[in-house]
């Protein structure tokens, strides 16, 4: 009975599509420090926006704190870096076509342990609907601070308005995407095919 409560718990946790990039000629075993390459991102429907909104808060403390969890050190101001991390969070309207279905009750004659009749119900087509919804995309970059090129970048999709996007939900969506870097030996083997 306890199994099968904790497959539940597990069947229910929610996981996020991670799509990662990255430098195949890197060494990413070099890189121990990080800073944020900007201090909040640009707002696509604002760019004369000053302040940090609730959503940039939430991002910036998951990164910093799955960043020291996973054994990267936040250098200081006067500190140079091993890479810079920058973020960028859109939420854009979506639409998806979904077609309806009827069911409608039919009786049929069937074969069950012997001939009986079968209640059954047909499924006909009837409408197709559009439902509007958003979609928020949430892209981290690491870049090389040296060179200030982009070695990795990851990226994570979900169906979601920024209010409902909880300090719980970014962390775990920032979890995931980290949880691909660096790339591990089969990625990178993956990678060179």
């Amino acid at each position: 009975m306890m199994g099968l409560l904790v497959l539940g718990f597990t069947g229910c946790a929610a996981s996020y599509n991670v799509v990662t990039d990255f430098d195949q000629s890197t060494n990413f075993q070099t890189y121990k420090t990080w800073r944020w390459y900007q201090d909040q991102p640009v707002a696509k429907d604002s760019t004369n926006r000053r302040y940090t909104t609730f959503l940039d808060k939430r991002v910036k403390n998951a990164v910093e704190a799955e960043m020291q969890r996973r054994g990267f050190q936040k250098a200081s101001a006067s500190e140079q870096p091993d890479m810079l991390l920058a973020y960028d969070f859109t939420i854009e309207n979506q639409q998806r076509i979904r077609p309806d279905f009827i069911s409608i009750p039919s009786i049929g004659y069937g074969y069950w342990y012997g001939y009986r009749y079968a209640y059954t119900y047909n499924r006909l087509y009837n409408t197709t609907s559009v439902q509007d919804y958003q979609e928020g995309t949430l892209i981290l970059d690491v870049v090389d601070a040296k060179s200030n090129e982009l070695i990795w970048r990851g990226t994570s999709a979900t169906s979601a308005r920024e209010r409902s996007l909880t300090d719980e939900k970014v962390q775990a969506i920032v979890s995931s995407i980290l949880a691909k870097f660096p790339p591990q030996a089969q990625e990178r083997a993956t990678a060179r095919r």
